[in-house]
């Protein structure tokens, strides 16, 4: 059951709604009229009142309605923002998951560490694949090298730099303690957010086979 609190509190925000809505004062017999109305009119004079005493509208000179405070239009808005941060947030949650989906469908197609993370985010996914083969047992440096870029996130922030164009592949080569390390990536969207999804490794990679991994995942996307 809905407590008395509540009951305000959603009163208040359709006060606060509809002044912004109609630019004039918000009485009972106007809100009475609303469709999904709940109460008597008598009921909303009492809240309103209420209301009023509480510090959160007041009743110019010239009208029986109500104006919400700039105190209480502050706190509408810090509301709304916050609710409006833990929408985006069940977003960022769903993306994140799409995209280690789409992270771990790939990793055993690569040649070398395949890496995905939503732009400007602090989570990256990353599944190794054939990074150290036995005849690359001779580049352990160049492996650990690879590992560190990416742990310490210097991958996510050389990428987060770059002005890219959605579905286009551009590839790099990253000089790393003397150590040259290649990079493939691409942008997509999911969800209406900029994912960045990469193959890392050492300059000996099957290029042309991570470049068809990619250009397969990009005509996925784009349908």
């Amino acid at each position: 059951m809905v407590d008395f609190d509540q009951k305000l509190s959603a009163l208040l925000d359709v006060v606060i709604d509809n002044y912004i809505n109609k630019g004039e004062p918000v009485g009972s017999k106007f809100l009475h009229s609303l469709e999904d109305a709940e109460y008597a009119p008598s009921t909303l004079r009492k809240y309103l009142n209420l209301l009023e005493k509480a510090g959160m509208v007041y009743q110019p000179y010239n009208s029986s309605g109500r104006v919400p405070t700039v105190q209480w239009l502050t706190t509408y808005i810090e509301n709304y923002l916050v609710a409006q941060e833990e929408e985006k947030q069940d977003e960022v949650i769903k993306v994140r998951s799409g995209l280690k989906e789409l992270v771990e469908s790939i990793w055993a197609l690569a040649d070398g560490v395949v890496v995905g993370f939503v732009r400007n985010d602090e989570y990256y996914y990353l599944w190794i694949n054939n990074l150290l083969r036995d005849d690359m047992v001779d580049e352990y440096h160049t492996t650990r090298s690879i590992i560190r870029f990416i742990e310490e996130k210097r991958v996510v922030k050389f990428i987060d730099s770059k002005i890219l164009k959605k579905n286009q592949i551009y590839y790099t080569f990253i000089e790393d303690q003397k150590i040259l390390i290649s990079c493939l990536y691409t942008k997509i969207t999911i969800e209406d957010y900029d994912c960045m999804l990469c193959i890392i490794g050492p300059t000996r990679v099957n290029y042309k086979k991570n470049l068809a991994i990619f250009q397969k995942i990009l005509q996925s996307l784009d349908k």
